[in-house]
């Protein structure tokens, strides 16, 4: 289940943001590191829908882009 807020797809000419991108209709992966990136028509098949798999934290005490800049010390 998706968090609250995220987008299950993105279509092409849009910027989603960081993630991993499949497209419907022929399963092409389209990876984005920027907030900045455009999502591109696929290069398999020219399809502009693709289904989002938005970039994930692995740690949940890392919430904020500062805290990927100065994580919080672990628990021991």
């Amino acid at each position: 289940m998706a968090e609250p807020g995220t987008r299950t797809t993105a279509k092409a000419g849009e910027k989603p943001g960081p993630g991993r991108f499949i497209c419907i209709d022929c399963g092409k992966e389209v990876r984005i590191g920027s907030t900045d990136e455009d999502l591109v028509k696929c290069p398999t098949c020219a399809c502009e829908m693709y289904n989002c798999l938005p970039m994930t934290h692995i740690r949940p005490d890392i919430k904020t882009p500062e805290d990927v800049m100065n994580p919080p010390e672990r628990k021991k």
